[in-house]
């Protein structure tokens, strides 16, 4: 699913922790959160002309250990094959308690 190292070449997308904010609120459940994360990644790579064989390093902030096996099983498939360098980091809290997720990316361009 992710690589050990990368190298990268050529300019970067960054893009910024990505969280599942809707303008109906925020879904409760990890599995929503989750889709709708990746629902906002995917319109932000489509809008700079990329997919998702381009991203290199993808970092995951969760807010519960329990919650690793739904971010896995939507990950995955998103990837289709791609394996990025990846970091997954266990957070006591994120800028709104009803986030349960974020993500950002560094993307070769």
């Amino acid at each position: 699913m992710y690589e050990d190292s990368l190298i990268v070449n050529g300019p970067l997308l960054l893009i910024s922790g990505q969280v599942a904010n809707l303008e109906s609120g925020v879904p409760e459940t990890i599995e929503e959160q989750v889709d709708v994360v990746l629902d906002k990644i995917s319109a932000i790579l489509r809008h700079n002309g990329v997919d998702v064989s381009k991203i290199a390093k993808m970092t995951f902030y969760l807010t519960d250990r329990a919650y690793i096996p739904a971010l896995i099983e939507r990950v995955k498939p998103f990837m289709n094959g791609t394996k990025p360098v990846m970091t997954l980091l266990l957070v006591a809290g994120l800028i709104d308690p009803a986030y349960k997720v974020e993500i950002d990316l560094f993307v070769s361009l």
